[in-house]
């Protein structure tokens, strides 16, 4: 008996990866390690046995089979290496996220193993932890919250080998980070009209205006399609993204909406007929779509054309913010329209404007001051 083999998923609240298996009519699931390869292997095996089993008149499925398991045991009664700990962290890191995030939480880990050593997971503690996060700030600061990512990244993995417990976190109370807001990197008013002015690239131009009218991303700008553009009841054009970035984050997944104004409606409508074949909203002149690194370097260019200081595509979206947050709008509002799960990430984008602090607070003067009676003489 030949039996098909199932797919190995991996399950996201402890990093184990497990598989589904269908004989004769009845499904059990079986779960295996952390490490894909030797799931795999265990996989195959338990295989193996069930054909054996079959051939051999045994029932088709044993009540339990048994799955070779490493054992559940802490770091304190183990002795679990640091460089143990690092390698099954950075297998599971490699099989469920991104080679970008792999490729830092290889950088983070790796540093503090070799800051630190190869000691046993007990024997880390908070001053290790302090030490090390001092030294990533001084070596490889770049700014004012430089080595949080090493700091982050490590208090990570251990709170991942304690989730999946292959470990207890050898601490409970980790240092505490420095955290600087960024400044935003909105473009003024003036450096708007210098900007806009200046530009002789026209749907590149549109392409920078729909930006600072929808505060989208620049990756979401830049692969923005015609069909992600609808219509409400009432006949308004609106944008309606499903897949954006911070919509896994949240436990129930929220798409996401932005009403186009008429400025942004007529920019729709004169790239739909400029380019009538591409599925894309924006494309550069050889009807491709714009990567992020010609976006950033057609984008500074313009900047130095128009003698204003170079700014990033992201410049547009904390104009966007800032814009928004001038105008009186409320920043849950502004929060849902840029897509945060958030609100302090909204006050990133938002920069810190007299003007508007001058107009909140005299917001209230008013009301404040008819309720105050002059002393009687």
């Amino acid at each position: 008996m030949s039996i098909r083999r199932p797919i190995l998923n991996v399950d996201k609240d402890n990093g184990k990866y497990y598989a589904r298996i269908s004989i004769a009519g009845k499904r059990k699931r079986i779960t295996f390690t952390t490490n894909r390869r030797d799931s795999e292997k265990q996989l195959s095996e338990l295989l193996h046995d069930l054909e054996v089993q079959a051939t051999q008149g045994a029932p088709a499925f044993a009540p339990a089979p048994a799955v070779a398991m490493r054992p559940v045991t802490t770091a304190r009664s183990s002795g679990l290496r640091l460089s143990e700990l690092v390698e099954a962290h950075l297998t599971w890191v490699a099989n469920n996220r991104k080679p970008a995030t792999l490729y830092d939480r290889q950088l983070h880990v790796n540093s503090f193993l070799k800051y630190v050593g190869d000691i046993q997971v007990s024997d880390v503690n908070r001053m290790m932890l302090e030490d090390f996060y001092a030294w990533a700030r001084v070596k490889h600061s770049k700014g004012p919250n430089g080595g949080n990512a090493y700091l982050r990244n490590v208090k990570t993995m251990f709170l991942w080998g304690e989730e999946i417990e292959i470990c207890a976190s050898p601490v409970k109370k980790f240092p505490k980070m420095h955290e600087t807001l960024p400044e935003t990197k909105r473009f003024s008013d003036e450096e708007l009209v210098l900007l806009l002015n200046r530009m002789t690239d026209i749907d590149f131009r549109d392409m920078l205006i729909f930006g600072l009218l929808t505060g989208l991303r620049p990756q979401e700008l830049r692969g923005l399609r015609k069909d992600y553009i609808m219509r409400d009841g009432q006949g308004s054009l609106y944008l309606y993204i499903e897949k954006h970035k911070t919509a896994r984050m949240t436990h129930e997944h929220k798409a996401r909406s932005v009403p186009l104004v008429p400025d942004a409606v007529e920019i729709y409508e004169h790239q739909i007929k400029a380019h009538p074949k591409t599925e894309l909203l924006f494309v550069n002149a050889d009807g491709n779509p714009y990567q992020a690194r010609s976006f950033r370097q057609r984008l500074r260019r313009w900047c130095e054309r128009a003698g204003i200081k170079p700014r990033s595509p992201y410049a547009l979206r904390h104009t966007f913010g800032s814009l928004e947050a001038e105008a009186n709008v409320n920043q849950a509002v502004i929060g849902q329209v840029m897509g945060h799960t958030l609100l302090q990430t909204t006050t990133r984008y938002i920069a810190n404007n007299y003007q508007h602090h001058k107009t909140a607070v005299g917001a209230i003067s008013g009301r404040i001051t008819s309720t105050m009676r002059k002393p009687k003489a």
